[in-house]
């Protein structure tokens, strides 16, 4: 169906009677993107007022065998436009998809960066859309009074991809001083009208167990605690899953939640994060969490029967699948490693229970990606492919942090597409993504973000304790040499092809913009690899006992890491969403230089210093380093 601009004029759209929020959101949201294309607006109306229209976008609620999940189904019945769905979520990401296949596109959010063109007609292509994967959602740090705003603006881009799931924490343990904070009761006025408008599942999870189980507790009940190795109870780890009155305190604490919090969709039952766990007898027999979680979700069962109580396979402790331990069957269980999820999934049938899905570490998570995370499209394609092959029922990234927009979004953007279709091909959408916000020159756009995808990156994933930078079987060999000289290579040909399209950008556009964030990503990548390389020349000058040529080296290592350390804490940089993520930048730094340090000062494996997170003679060095 073709509607022009002028037979638009006389369509209006039709609300359903008792029409709730979500629906209203979505008439009001396909009246200002229409109004914004055609320069037409279309008055709202309630389906008992105007049912006498005769052209009308009419949206249905439902059943529809043929519709999974959120799902649409767009259909043409004369002159009306019908989306309909079996539930409200459905009818909005029906009005998205019509949207989008008019033009519309949201690769990075704010309005500034929206793709709205200017429209003569609008086209109504007939379609039954179901996505593949049933939960598409995201865990933000931070989640704080300071940002509310931009978690704002990161739920309405949310929102515009079609995801259905946020995933955060009544109040988060700060892992480090400064470190992200994640407190959504600070902020769950201001935010839960964002999700309800957009019919997405409020998860609260994450590592909440020291709002739910205080370390208050530990002056009064120490037998609480963890216990470590020589039998001392501590606070600072786990609980001890084997106590019965700890368990016991847990799940009321968990029980009143869920009662005064019925706007959650998803309680999660996360120990703290992987460490700490409790070594007494009880707590060393397989299955101790899931038994204590299969506690708690029986008797939030009895006030919450509409409730998914989370599991979280993770650690050793929780991840080893017990054999003889089914869980309960309003758990649902979240894997953080998918190579034990067909069991789980397994178990999970077994059981009657609430399947199992993933939480995924590499496509929005600046932490697992050591604060330098990569734009990914084909391997982001690959994972949702997994999952529904896998049976999962979705994917929940963790976004860290929210000042990573530019890589963030463009990972999420691929995400969201992919959860609904995991078939589609990665180039394919990488042009459509060009051709619309890049109109001035797709294909030089597209040459470019292929290049952006596949640039090289510096490979920091060494567990601790690190070995000395001298110690590393393959640092000269990937950061000298024919390989070294490969990636310069790279370097240089994707600064070619920004040049080119830079060349066709009209200058001050919302393009060029993201033309500067392009050349930013470059250029973070160009540096990092270049103080890898001169870590390379002062470790080949070491075998040498050249320590004038190592400190050489070390010096321009330091001052490169201290150009990056300036861009990522840089205010003038943050628009451009490309260095980031301060905090875990600045826990990555601390080794990277302690090892820098450490090579300065000649030192070996017999004779290093002890090596730890935080250490303020780093902070000295670099400045010490520069000034020499």
């Amino acid at each position: 169906m073709i509607i022009s601009r002028e037979a638009l004029k006389e369509f209006v759209i039709l609300l359903p009677p008792g029409a709730g929020v979500t629906e209203r959101f979505a008439a009001e949201e396909l009246a200002k993107y229409v109004n914004r294309m055609t320069c037409v607006l279309l008055p709202l109306r309630d389906a008992a007022e105007g049912g006498g229209a005769n052209r009308a976008f009419c949206f249905e609620i439902h059943p529809d065998e043929s519709v999974r999940f959120d799902g649409f189904r767009i259909s043409v019945k004369g002159e009306k436009v019908i989306f309909s769905a079996t539930m409200p979520k459905g009818i909005l990401n029906g009005v998205y998809a019509f949207l989008e296949e008019n033009g519309c596109c949201w690769v990075w959010m704010g309005e500034a960066n929206e793709v709205v063109p200017q429209r003569e007609f609008l086209q109504v292509d007939e379609e039954v859309v179901s996505p593949a994967l049933e939960f598409r959602g995201e865990c933000i740090f931070s989640v704080c009074r300071e940002n509310v705003e931009e978690v704002r603006t990161i739920l309405d881009f949310l929102g515009k991809n079609r995801f259905n799931l946020l995933m955060t924490s009544v109040k988060r343990t700060e892992k480090r001083p400064g470190g992200w904070k994640v407190n959504w009761i600070d902020v769950e006025k201001e935010l839960l009208p964002e999700l309800e408008k957009r019919g997405i599942f409020l998860n609260i999870s994450e590592h909440s167990g020291r709002w739910f189980f205080p370390v208050s507790l530990f002056e009064k009940h120490p037998d609480w605690f963890a216990m470590n190795k020589e039998g001392k109870r501590f606070s600072t780890g786990q609980i001890c899953y084997g106590n019965e009155e700890a368990v016991e305190y847990l799940k009321n604490a968990y029980v009143a939640y869920a009662k005064s919090h019925p706007e959650v969709g998803i309680l999660g039952t996360w120990p703290e994060d992987g460490y700490g766990f409790c070594q007494c007898e009880k707590c060393r027999e397989g299955g101790v969490v899931l038994k204590a979680v299969n506690r708690i979700a029986r008797a939030l069962y009895e006030v919450r029967p509409d409730l998914l109580v989370e599991y979280l396979s993770y650690t050793r402790e929780t991840s080893d699948v017990p054999p003889d331990i089914l869980p309960e069957k309003n758990v649902i269980t979240l894997v953080a490693n998918t190579n034990v999820a067909k069991e789980w999934k397994r178990k999970s049938d077994l059981a009657g229970a609430k399947g199992v899905y993933r939480l995924h570490y590499h496509i929005t998570d600046n932490t697992a990606e050591r604060a330098n995370l990569p734009l990914r499209t084909e391997l982001t394609r690959k994972d949702c492919k997994e999952a529904v092959e896998l049976g999962l029922r979705g994917i929940v990234p963790f976004y860290i942090g929210t000042d990573t927009w530019f890589r963030s979004n463009f990972n999420t953007f691929f995400l969201g597409k992919f959860c609904w279709d995991p078939e589609q091909d990665a180039d394919e959408l990488l042009k459509k993504l060009c051709v619309s916000c890049f109109p001035e020159f797709p294909e030089e756009a597209f040459s470019l973000f292929k290049a952006l995808v596949e640039l090289p990156r510096v490979d920091q994933f060494v567990p601790p304790p690190w070995k000395l930078w001298q110690e590393w079987p393959t640092l000269e060999k990937d950061y000298d040499g024919p390989e070294y000289e490969k990636v310069l290579s790279r370097m240089k040909g994707a600064r070619d092809l920004l040049a080119k399209a830079n060349e066709k950008c009209q200058k001050g556009s919302n393009a060029a913009e993201r033309l500067v964030s392009a050349e930013k990503f470059i250029e973070f990548q160009e540096d990092m690899f270049a103080s890898w390389h001169c870590r390379a020349l002062a470790v080949k000058a070491f075998r040498k006992k050249d320590a004038p040529t190592v400190r050489k080296h070390i010096a321009e290592a330091a001052r490169l890491e201290q150009k990056m350390k300036e861009a990522v804490q840089g205010k003038e940089e943050k628009k451009y969403g490309v260095c980031g993520a301060w905090i875990d930048y600045e826990f990555f730094i601390y080794w990277r230089v302690q090892l820098d340090k450490q090579l300065y000062e000649m030192r070996t494996e017999e004779n290093k210093l002890p090596f730890i997170d935080m250490n303020p003679e780093v902070e000295l060095f670099l400045p010490a380093m520069l000034n020499n």
